[in-house]
């Protein structure tokens, strides 16, 4: 299965847009809404786990756009949680992109660049 394109933002922080910049000179589309409240349809449950991710993601990294992927995701958690024991790997690993996708793992808060520690000192031009 061929690879994901790497967003822009993250070509920038690893330097590939420099070795290649014709390849990032579109801007993706973003989406200018916010994630939104938890939709009616989901069980009490599967809602509360809603805004548990919602409260761990990092600020301003959900969007309307993330409606769907955080469907799923909310409701394999409550299954994950309900009964580990018939917790299929195929789910584990759809769970686990999904959250990557929302960027809920380490990596991928590495990715946004929340990790990265400011380069040099501030008083260095004095």
């Amino acid at each position: 299965m061929a690879r994901h394109k790497q967003p822009a933002e993250l070509a920038e922080l690893k330097g590939a847009a420099k070795k290649n910049p014709q390849r990032y000179k579109k801007e993706p589309p973003k989406s200018g809404k916010p994630l939104g409240k938890v939709p009616d349809h989901l069980p009490a449950e599967v809602a509360e786990v809603w805004k548990e991710l919602e409260r761990h993601a990092l600020p301003g990294v959900l969007t309307g756009a993330d409606r769907f992927v955080m469907e799923v995701a909310a409701s394999l958690v409550w299954e994950f949680r309900e009964n580990r024991a018939e917790f299929k790997a195929a789910k584990y690993s759809h769970l686990i992109g999904c959250l990557a996708r929302l960027g809920l793992t380490p990596a991928d808060r590495q990715k946004l660049g929340t990790d990265k520690t400011p380069e040099g000192n501030p008083f260095d031009e004095f």
